[in-house]
């Protein structure tokens, strides 16, 4: 038990103090079980037959009955308490997950918050489920039997209550002696699932680059530190169940021998050898329960840290105390702006001012590393700059609601994703209200219309993950329809037609320079024939901008921009 698993246990303890007070009742169900066996053996050998201990048998049944119902009782308890563990902890963690951003989420592997986030809250759903009430369960049935017992002997309370202290004393000691301080299975679980799922994601180029018996063999190195990490918790818990084991049967055995000795002797009524004999088994009961489900425990302390790491942490970018109103023009002004990625000693911008009018067709184009993507974003939010000021319409961005200020821009990037589902779904992320007229607008405009309405189910087609059965090209057409349909003030294009073949490239661009027309846009372009006819041209290097102007005077100027044009052969 730590203050972490106590901590993220205050959502469900309703529930868990329902397992405990069931699991308590249960208990004493197996008190009563002992105390009319006890009476039972006794009738039956003062009186030589059975109708002296019929009484007592009906009473046993009936409590064997109670004790079946609390039993199933308890597992939906147990359920429940599952259920609502996992809706708690993965509602806080996937909240927390958008809270803190894509800037933020981008530092961990993939790999390791699916670990978090699945296998570490089901170990903890188990935790709150079945060891947490067993614990306090353990603590109550066993104090509630030894004072059951002190009833009919003192001598034999005193006597087992030795033994039943030892065993968590010796399992505690055992523990700090042969246990390692914490878990390590979760670390090498989230090592093994991230390189797993790198290596799935990746398979085509790994085959491409015949790397498939190397990248096999590093992940059996992975697995074979899992291995390790649960074999050598599993050696440690298997020698603590033999102690622990070795502790309850010697209780036993020593309460029933000093027992018999005092019945021989004449100082103990045999009813009370028996009632021992039986209550001495069921104050181990609650332990061994608490013993079987220690490695739910175990797992519990592994996974415990890095989901309160997550929910700790904190977002890159917040909301403003005091919103404001939506600005009423879409003019784009960076002011003296620079930033620098956290393990990054380069700046990846050093104190850059622009300003975008609205309705203004600016291109960012330069070299990579130039910090053409880190203006769109922090456009976007997804940093916040460490100095100046970036404002839309006069009002700085970090002023207004981060919904607000997306809802104003349309992104195309050169990455496009697309999610699981039909192409449909895919297109009213941008516009859940969109009719589908709307939407056959928007992809008629991307000139994938034709592509679609080709497809057995039209809109309504699958598309597998990451848009999987579709090209490049075709996902890039997707995206760029979905950026059209969210028909947003601003609209950013990261090369948006780079995976689009020779013969759709020219009327998407002549779309999108329509487009742009009607928009404040800002374009990252590494073509440069793309952006020939944009207002502006920024050219940036070094996180710098270095240059500016329309295209004639800046391919006249012989400086930055003709350089780019010249290593990529085409200069006039």
């Amino acid at each position: 038990m730590s203050r972490q698993l106590l901590d993220l246990a205050w959502p469900v303890r309703s529930k868990i103090a329902m397992s405990v007070m069931i699991g308590a009742l249960i208990t004493g169900c197996y008190l009563l079980q002992g105390v009319l066996l006890a009476l039972i053996l006794a009738a039956l050998i003062a009186e030589g037959g059975l109708a002296g201990a019929v009484p007592w048998l009906f009473g046993f049944a009936s409590v064997v009955l109670i004790r079946g119902g609390l039993a199933w009782l308890a597992e939906m308890a147990a359920q429940a308490t599952a259920l609502a563990t996992k809706e708690e902890l993965r509602r806080k963690l996937l909240t927390r997950l958008i809270e803190i951003g894509p800037g933020a989420a981008a530092r961990r592997k993939t790999g390791d918050l699916q670990t978090t986030i699945v296998a570490g809250v089901e170990a903890l759903e188990s935790y709150y489920s079945r060891y947490l009430p067993a614990v306090f369960v353990a603590v109550f049935g066993c104090l509630s039997v030894l004072l059951g017992l002190a009833f009919v002997d003192w001598r034999s309370a005193l006597l087992l209550g030795a033994f039943v202290a030892a065993l968590p004393i010796a399992d505690f000691f055992w523990l700090r002696w042969r246990m390692p301080k914490s878990s390590g299975i979760f670390v090498a679980m989230g090592e093994f699932g991230a390189y797993l799922l790198d290596s799935l994601q990746g398979i085509v180029t790994l085959k491409a680059f015949h790397a498939i018996d190397r990248r096999r063999a590093a992940l059996a190195d992975r697995a074979g530190d899992l291995r390790r990490e649960a074999m050598a918790a599993l050696a440690v818990t298997l020698m603590r169940t033999g102690l622990t084991g070795l502790i309850t049967l010697l209780g036993i055995a020593v309460v029933l021998s000093f027992n018999s000795w005092r019945v021989a002797a004449g100082d103990l009524a045999p009813v009370a050898l028996f009632m021992a004999l039986f209550l001495a088994r069921e104050a181990f009961r609650p332990l061994e329960r608490l013993e079987k489900e220690f490695h739910t425990a175990w797992s519990a302390s592994g996974a415990a840290a890095p989901i309160a790491e997550l929910l700790a942490a904190a977002p890159l970018v917040s909301e403003p105390e005091r919103p404001a109103s939506l600005p009423r023009h879409t003019d784009i002004s960076f002011e003296s702006v620079a930033f620098n990625y956290e393990d990054d000693a380069k700046p990846a911008l050093s104190s850059v001012s622009f300003t975008v009018k609205e309705n203004e067709f600016v291109a960012l184009v330069g070299p990579s590393g130039a910090g053409k993507s880190t203006v769109i974003s922090l456009l976007l939010r997804l940093f916040n700059p460490q100095a100046g000021v970036i404002r839309i319409g006069g009002t700085n961005i970090c002023d207004l609601p981060l919904d607000t200020l997306r809802s104003l821009i349309s992104v195309v990037s050169q990455d496009t994703y697309l999610f699981h589902g039909t192409i449909a779904d895919n297109l009213r992320l941008a516009k859940p209200s969109a009719t589908m007229p709307e939407i056959q607008a928007a992809a008629q405009a991307a000139h994938i219309d034709a592509f679609i309405l080709s497809l057995p189910k039209g809109y309504e087609t699958e598309i597998g993950e990451r848009g999987a059965h579709l090209s490049g090209g075709q996902r890039q057409r997707i995206a760029i329809a979905r950026a059209l349909l969210k028909d947003a003030p601003i609209l950013l294009l990261d090369e948006a037609t780079s995976s689009v073949d020779p013969r759709n490239e020219k009327a998407i661009q002549d779309s999108l320079d329509a487009l742009a027309r009607r928009r404040t846009t800002l374009v990252i372009a590494h073509r440069l024939s793309t952006i020939r006819k944009a207002d502006r041209i920024l050219v940036m290097a070094d996180g710098r901008i270095v240059e500016e102007g329309p295209h004639d005077q800046l391919e006249r100027r012989g400086e930055h921009y003709s350089r780019l044009m010249l290593a990529q052969g085409e200069a006039a």
